[in-house]
């Protein structure tokens, strides 16, 4: 087996005594990292250059996740945000240079710069371990559990809904974990962002829109409201919809805008296009519309953002719903 076909297998992760099987020497390893062949993920265990160039930041994490997977032997899984990870559940605002695993021994677990392994701290049942492309992990659900313990509330909603949207069987067992995590540190404002969670959201911009919404007090907001021409045709799916309020939000990311592109057509075309159903939608509703970007609801600029929401809401009730001129 030569080197080539090594790198796409397992993951495209390998080992030194892999490469030296396969007729390797040290020096000619040592030799294909200078040339940028090969990138080492850690001591002993490498992937082709290209392979680690081609993966986003998230499978970057991944293939230094199974490295160190396979450096420990099986003592370990996956836990946190290395599992929620794995299970192709979003990630946000995390750091992925940390992987992040626990011990499945009595061993004390110990830290490094990119390396954390974690204690057992709530049992492992039969069925919390599984295997997902090769690498060992916690069940889905304690996953959702363990990230919203260890992150910010955003982070914690951000997963879970992504884990929901996934798949909705899983709630019923989020709901069984809530008992034994009750003792964890962080299980509060894990209940707080279980309870958030919400399988219809799409995208973690909506989710951390509704964090803000409800950290700063604005009324909850229906999602995914679609809207029906006359013809029976429909026009739009809206992010965040206020009946009571006549009032709409869209959240604008870059990778919604880059999956409403179509063949041939620029940012511009799309964005002329996404005004022109705005334009219908609010005819056809008669309501308000804000358009909500990252900046807007990240922590530095976020209570400003939820003030100007609500006082567009109220805009658009007064105009919309009690149909009141604007300033009466």
């Amino acid at each position: 087996m030569d080197l080539m076909t090594l790198g796409h297998k397992n993951g495209g992760v390998f080992s030194r005594h892999d490469a030296l099987d396969a007729g390797e020497s040290d020096d000619s390893l040592a030799r294909l990292r200078r040339d940028e062949v090969l990138f080492r993920l850690r001591r002993g265990m490498y992937v082709l250059s290209e392979t680690y160039q081609a993966a986003d930041d998230t499978g970057k994490h991944l293939l230094h996740a199974r490295a160190a997977l396979a450096a420990q032997r099986g003592k370990v899984a996956l836990t946190g945000v290395s599992a929620a990870a794995a299970h192709g559940f979003a990630i946000h605002q995390q750091d992925l240079s940390v992987v992040h695993l626990v011990r499945l021994d009595d061993v004390s677990g110990r830290r490094t710069s990119t390396m954390n392994q974690h204690r057992l701290g709530v049992p492992l049942t039969e069925d919390e371990l599984c295997r997902i492309d090769g690498l060992r992990s916690v069940s889905p659900a304690r996953a959702v559990w363990e990230v919203a313990c260890r992150s910010s509330l955003e982070a914690g909603v951000v997963t879970a809904d992504s884990a929901l949207h996934q798949d909705r069987q899983i709630e019923p067992l989020l709901k069984d974990l809530n008992e034994r995590f009750a003792s964890v540190p962080g299980s509060r404002r894990a209940r707080i962002a279980l309870r958030l969670a919400d399988h219809r959201s799409e995208s973690a911009g909506e989710s951390v829109t509704r964090v803000q919404c409800y950290r700063f007090g604005l009324p909850a907001p229906e999602l995914q409201h679609e809207v029906w021409d006359e013809r029976g045709e429909l026009v739009a799916r809206l992010d965040f919809w206020w009946e009571d309020f006549g009032h709409a939000a869209e959240f604008d990311g870059r990778i919604k805008y880059d999956k409403l592109l179509r063949p041939g057509e620029t940012a511009v075309d799309v964005v002329l296009r996404e005004k022109r159903r705005e334009d219908e939608v609010r005819a056809l509703l008669r309501c308000g519309m804000t358009r909500i970007v990252w900046s807007m609801v990240m922590p530095e600029r976020a209570r400003r953002s939820m003030s100007e929401l609500q006082q567009a809401m109220e805009r658009s009730r007064r105009l919309y719903v009690l149909g009141l001129a604007v300033g009466a």
